[in-house]
């Protein structure tokens, strides 16, 4: 099966079997450094994507979905001024993920901040932290978690009121 997608802005056109994991495709045919192995789908969740805006394990993703989706994996991401608002929460909270979960649970704070960075009300702690049981690994800390999350959200939103 022939797909057209965008994967950290550039518009690709594979020949993939149509249910082969997205986390497969981005491995083997787009050589995606941050994604270095392949769970099976197991859910372990350092597999992260934005996957049309919306944060996905993309292990559980097949092809046949992936046509014309725009899709932001941490090696783009990290290119992004957006990443900025992130990388100094985590200098200010002092909490920083493992190297095995630093770009999933990078990728999972910027899907937060995208639905909050708009509004002026506070986040709802116990949808994020029912969130950040999508990655499962033992650096997890839900308390450094929910800092950095508001850390990088009061980030976001001073760099948009500069802009305007």
């Amino acid at each position: 099966m022939r797909i057209e997608c965008n994967v950290d802005g550039k518009a690709l056109s594979l020949t993939v079997n149509s249910i082969k994991p997205l986390s497969l495709i981005l491995m083997e045919s787009c050589d995606v450094p941050s994604l270095k192995t392949h769970c099976g789908g197991k859910h372990c969740g350092k597999c992260l994507v934005i996957f049309n805006d919306q944060v996905v394990l993309s292990c559980l993703i097949p092809a046949f979905r992936a046509k014309d989706a725009i899709i932001t994996t941490f090696d783009g991401f990290v290119r992004s001024r957006d990443y900025r608002d992130i990388e100094k929460a985590y200098a200010s909270t002092g909490f920083t993920p493992c190297q095995n979960c630093f770009g999933a649970q990078t990728l999972l704070i910027e899907s937060i901040l995208r639905r909050y960075e708009n509004n002026d009300f506070a986040i709802d702690t116990e949808e994020i932290l029912q969130e950040s049981t999508l990655i499962k690994c033992h650096c997890v800390d839900s308390t450094g978690f929910l800092e950095t999350v508001n850390a990088a959200l009061v980030n976001r939103r001073k760099r948009h009121v500069r802009r305007t």
